[in-house]
């Protein structure tokens, strides 16, 4: 008896092997792209804590911080992705695909635009308080170490409504020392309503005029920060009233009493003094009712602000600030509001040559403008005299 033959099994050596499946890989996507900068950002919160003059909350501390995230999470997500290149080969993926193309994109995303968009989410999203999820990470790095008396101060007044908000600021002003000074600046960088009432920003700049030239660099340092596209929007503090009706008023009354004769027993400067305490309460009047509208306008009111800040300070002469307000007089990338403030900078810091170029305004310019370089003319030729 035969026994039935077995059918022969095909050789299929030389058919093509056959290609793994398809798999979406969303999750080892998103894995790839958010964990270099989760890891780098706590490695670099370590590092800040433990480097004593590392500040984060300057402009310059920060762009250190940025710079080192993004080159550090390019470093991770390269090493990332060749440690996972191998297993994904195997098993073919929607999203996180092998070729170049796409392992450069994801490079570019996980290296670049995610740690940067995390850096501006982290500094400008206002969480409750006026707080922003960069600055409460600051608070837990600085936890373990006693805050100064100034720092927890400055914190109370990100947190405070109006009106502790000024009381704060006030009693920051009254301290006077570098440290209160920081979180002045502090205030003025890290609170977006600090400069929309005008109560509080009256009480800000005053507060920081007081401290003279010692806030000087920190309020030069925001004023050269300000983006270029915001310039040609930017708006003008309060103070106009004053100088654009009673200004030449006053003026004129100085001239009449200081030629009339001292009365009989009184000191001879008595009248002076008189007026001279009329008129700052008066100014002090129209400043409040005209910060309770400002700012008046769409755009930034930060370089007003500074401008202002440093007209209200008690400096006569000081060359960087002189260079400063020339630069921002004469370039027209500045709103009128800011140039016409910058002119007055000038007429209180600067001399002769500057009148070449005030007048040179009175032509060809915008009303304000031109009022603005009268008044600077007049300002400059008063002290000019006076020499």
């Amino acid at each position: 008896m035969m026994r039935a033959r077995r059918p022969a099994i095909p050789d299929r050596s030389d058919a093509p092997p056959q290609k793994p499946p398809y798999a979406l890989g969303l999750l080892g996507w998103l894995v790839e792209l958010l964990l270099p900068v989760s890891l780098c950002t706590a490695l670099l919160l370590v590092l800040a804590r433990y480097t004593p003059y590392w500040d984060l909350r300057g402009g310059v501390g920060l762009a250190a911080f940025g710079v080192l995230l993004v080159v550090l999470s390019v470093i991770v997500s390269v090493r990332l992705d060749a440690w996972t290149l191998a297993r994904r080969r195997r098993r073919r993926q929607l999203l996180n695909r092998t070729g170049a193309r796409a392992r450069q994109l994801k490079f570019l995303l996980g290296g670049v635009v995610v740690p940067i968009a995390a850096l501006v989410a982290a500094s400008r999203v206002q969480l409750p308080n006026h707080r922003t999820p960069l600055s409460m990470a600051l608070e837990l790095r600085v936890s373990r170490r006693q805050a100064s008396h100034e720092e927890r101060l400055g914190d109370a007044v990100l947190r405070a409504q109006l009106p502790a908000k000024v009381q704060g600021i006030r009693a920051l002003q009254v301290i006077g020392s570098p440290e209160a000074l920081e979180q002045l600046l502090r205030v003025l960088r890290e609170d977006p309503a600090a400069l929309e009432d005008g109560t509080e920003a009256v009480a800000l700049s005053a507060a920081l005029a007081s401290y003279g030239a010692r806030a000087k660099p920190g309020l030069l340092t925001l004023l050269g920060e300000t983006d270029p596209a915001a310039r040609q929007s930017a708006v003008a503090p309060p103070g106009d009233l004053f100088d654009r009706h009673f200004a030449a008023v006053f003026e004129a009354l100085g001239r009449e009493v200081g030629h009339r004769p001292a009365r009989e027993g009184a000191p001879p400067a008595e009248a002076q003094d008189r007026l001279q305490l009329a008129e700052d309460e008066l100014r002090r009047a129209l400043n409040q009712l005209e910060a309770e509208g400002w700012p008046a306008g769409p755009g930034s009111s930060r370089p007003g602000f500074v401008l202002y800040t440093f007209l209200h300070m008690d400096l006569k002469e000081d060359s960087d600030l002189l260079r400063a307000a020339r630069g921002v007089a004469a370039d027209p990338g500045w709103s009128d509001a800011v140039r016409g403030q910058a002119l007055l900078l000038m007429a209180r810091l600067g001399g002769k040559d500057d009148l070449e170029t005030l007048y040179g305004l009175l032509e060809r310019s915008s009303p304000l403008l031109q009022a603005r370089a009268m008044q600077a003319i007049a300002e400059l030729q008063t002290k000019l005299s006076a020499h």
